[in-house]
């Protein structure tokens, strides 16, 4: 596949870890959402493109439906935990 940018073929795919935020004040209750999609960039012009997996999908539209303030309420959403991940949150 060629890059949709610059048309090369110099591409390669990587893992990702994306903290996902929902934008503006209006949203500093909501939490973030940790997504692990593929990652292909360009190698010639570093375009980028991923598609978010589907129960990550699920996660985002689960938080975008919550009310926007619960008081009291703190709510921590990720969908994988990784070892290395644990070890730096000393678990």
């Amino acid at each position: 596949m060629c890059c949709l940018s610059c048309a090369s073929g110099n591409q390669a795919e990587f893992t990702a870890e994306i903290n996902v935020h929902f934008p503006g004040l209006k949203n500093l209750d909501r939490p973030s959402v940790f997504v692990f999609p593929k990652l292909l960039v360009c190698l010639d012009c570093g375009c980028s493109r991923f598609t978010i997996p589907e129960t990550e999908l699920a996660r985002l539209q689960e938080v975008e439906r919550q009310p926007r303030h619960q008081p009291g309420k703190t709510v921590s959403i990720m969908s994988h935990t990784s070892p290395g991940q644990l070890r730096r949150a000393g678990m």
